[in-house]
């Protein structure tokens, strides 16, 4: 009797364990950025941070352009080749496979290298885009 007893309670503990999606995706954007963050630039693009916004269920992905991408104006000259490689990527990648199933959205925030307070790009990619 008193296994039985200690099994179901010990069934109680562990169920109420179970994080939400939300808190999953708010410890993985802190310990990626943790782990990881700034990466090293690639494509003359590196990633500072990852947060996530509980509010929105948006997971946000700061960025910098560095080298001869640090130039606002070519941004907004290239920027629908931009979105529609964002938009790729994200419905390419496997690891984000849950949160797209669940209806998360995905926000890029671009910083210059060269003056990091000025954003030079944003886009919010939400379930519509990528689905």
């Amino acid at each position: 009797m008193r296994k039985i007893t200690l099994l179901m309670l010990l069934s109680i503990l562990l169920a109420g364990c179970h994080k939400s999606i939300e808190d999953k995706a708010a410890e993985e954007a802190r310990e990626y950025t943790r782990k990881y963050c700034p990466t090293p630039v690639v494509n003359n693009t590196r990633t500072d941070s990852m947060t996530f916004d509980r509010a929105t269920r948006t997971l946000l992905y700061h960025c910098s352009f560095c080298g001869p991408y640090d130039d606002a104006a070519l941004i907004a000259t290239n920027r629908a080749s931009l979105s529609q490689s964002i938009i790729k990527q994200i419905r390419e990648n496997e690891g984000l496979r849950k949160l797209k199933k669940e209806g998360f959205s995905f926000k890029y925030i671009v910083h210059s290298d060269s003056h990091p307070q000025q954003i030079i790009y944003t886009q919010l990619v939400t379930p519509k885009d990528y689905k």
